[in-house]
């Protein structure tokens, strides 16, 4: 076993951008004895590990770099979310042996929080929930400094919060979740638990379409991305099938007639789809679908009023515009997908219709 004490304390501190000095200051040490733990002369006592684990908020196993050489406790983790996904009740008893064996271990407590999360919520079980949220708020006092984001503070308050709110207690849940929203991370389930509550407020429908917004945003973003990775990897045929889905989602979530962002999407989607025809073969399809985005450019771009901003899609007072890197206008973002497609036989197609 090898521990990486002296290491982690130097690494820690310089990723917070302390000199030994502050961290001196900071633990009411001398500098001298901060040099002699990151040169290895010397080790902290039990307790000043503690108070250096709070500071850096860590674990003091993952201070010292303990890491069991079978990785035993992996292993146990691994079993008991293998139960948990097949519904196995004797994922209980692993859990309890696990949490005997290793009481303070993160990922321990976190997987024995989530099995009784996953129960309870789903039996509709209290007592479970209320053991869940206990082993959540232990997790949430050792979260390590390198933990998976899926796991970190944010998801454990979240977690925490919404059982709250399951087991009755709606008031603390909202207060978690308003008092750590950042970045609006919590918009969706703030605005959903306020509305389960009966709130008809501005303010719970304004959290709930700037999260509708962001949700867009994001799977717009995300089906972009996988239009690019499918033309990197020569899959036409999925190109062909996500692009009509992205040009179907947005003339269904349109709530106007008018000119909007949606189509200026829509104008990139189906100039995606009709690289996916060219690519095939059926060049006739592809000139008929680039024709159409086009046109569609055409209309977007010389109309006077058109919807840059979703949000008055619903009503609501609220405002957003919609900046894209697409371009401001719809033939930039045919230009954005045609660059990133990068295919001079496909732009010569575009070239001619474009004249």
């Amino acid at each position: 076993m090898e521990l990486k004490l002296a290491e982690n304390i130097k690494r820690m501190r310089k990723e917070r951008s302390l000199t030994q000095e502050a961290l001196a200051n900071a633990l009411g040490v001398t500098v001298g004895a901060v040099y002699k733990w990151e040169a290895d002369l010397t080790s902290p006592e039990i307790s000043m590990l503690v108070r250096i684990a709070d500071l850096f908020d860590t674990s003091v196993d993952t201070l010292l770099g303990y890491e069991m050489a079978d990785k035993r406790k992996g292993t146990i983790t691994e079993y008991i979310y293998e139960l948990l996904g097949k519904k196995d009740r004797s994922v209980f008893e692993e859990v309890e042996k696990a949490l005997v064996k290793y009481p303070n271990d993160f990922g321990v407590i976190v997987a024995a929080a989530n099995t009784f999360s996953a129960f309870g919520v789903e039996e509709k079980n209290k007592e479970m929930m209320k053991r869940a949220i206990t082993l959540f708020e232990r997790a949430l006092m050792i979260v390590p400094y390198d933990i998976n984001p899926r796991f970190g503070r944010l998801s454990l308050i979240g977690n925490i919060a919404l059982l709250y709110f399951l087991t009755g207690d709606s008031d603390k849940a909202l207060s978690m979740m308003l008092e750590n929203n950042e970045a609006g991370v919590f918009n969706s389930k703030i605005g959903w638990l306020t509305a389960m509550s009966g709130n008809s407020g501005e303010d719970c429908y304004s959290k709930l379409i700037l999260s509708f917004t962001d949700l867009t945003f994001e799977m717009l973003n995300t089906t972009s991305g996988l239009l690019y990775y499918y033309k990197n990897i020569g899959d036409i045929n999925r190109i062909k099938m996500l692009a009509r889905w992205c040009i179907e989602f947005a003339d269904n979530v349109r709530k106007t007639d008018e000119m909007c962002f949606f189509d200026k999407m829509k104008c990139s989607y189906l100039t995606a789809e009709s690289y996916a025809y060219f690519k095939s073969g059926d060049k006739e399809k592809a000139e008929e679908l680039l024709i159409e985005a086009r046109d569609l450019a055409e209309v977007f771009d010389s109309s006077e009023e058109k919807m840059t901003d979703i949000i008055k899609l619903f009503d609501s007072q609220a405002s957003i515009s919609t900046f894209s890197l697409l371009g401001e206008t719809a033939k930039e973002s045919i230009g954005f997908t045609l660059d990133m497609i990068c295919d001079k036989k496909y732009n010569a197609l575009w070239n001619k219709i474009n004249r």
